[in-house]
């Protein structure tokens, strides 16, 4: 179940990586980089079977999230949205990687509760991230095409599919 989960949030990560990549491009390299990230490491866990260590995609995760909201040419309110927005996914992404693959401890000991407080921390900030997802696609840029207000719905969708298995499983 986890796997068709995870495959699902890939496409979706595919999905507005495309939107992002196909509405003006050259204006919008830093948030590229961030769903080019994403696209990668999802697809490492996904297809590639984790070859390269979750750290190091969380890593470069956060860094390219340092990247996006690094002060820049002045923007309109709804694309600073939009890349805060962007930004805040790559931090979560990040999250929900390390969420995933931190082994459960029985109980509390010395050494920390285990996954528990990373997993309902990275479980509310999905729940939130989806909800302005949905809010962006509504809000942001009514007047512009699809495309353009397509990508905050599809990665809000995949935080949700990426965030089920910690649930079920």
């Amino acid at each position: 179940m986890g796997e068709v989960l995870h495959a699902g949030a890939l496409v979706a990560t595919a999905a507005g990586a495309c939107c992002v990549a196909a509405d003006r491009p050259a204006s919008r390299v830093r948030e590229l980089l961030i769903a080019a990230v994403m696209l990668l490491a999802m697809g490492d866990m996904v297809v590639g079977g984790a070859r390269v260590p979750v750290v190091f995609w969380a890593a470069v995760l956060l860094l390219a999230a340092l990247i996006s909201v690094a002060p820049g040419p002045a923007r309109r309110g709804a694309e600073r949205r939009m890349r805060a927005f962007d930004a805040l996914g790559a931090v979560l992404m990040a999250a929900l990687l390390l969420a995933a693959h931190v082994p459960a401890s029985t109980g509390s000991s010395h050494h920390g509760a285990g996954a528990l407080p990373l997993v309902a921390i990275t479980l509310v900030g999905v729940v939130g991230y989806a909800v302005g997802g949905v809010v962006l696609f509504v809000t942001a840029h009514r007047d512009r095409p699809l495309v353009t207000r397509l990508p905050p719905l599809a990665m809000g969708a995949s935080a949700v599919l990426m965030a089920a298995p910690l649930v079920v499983g």
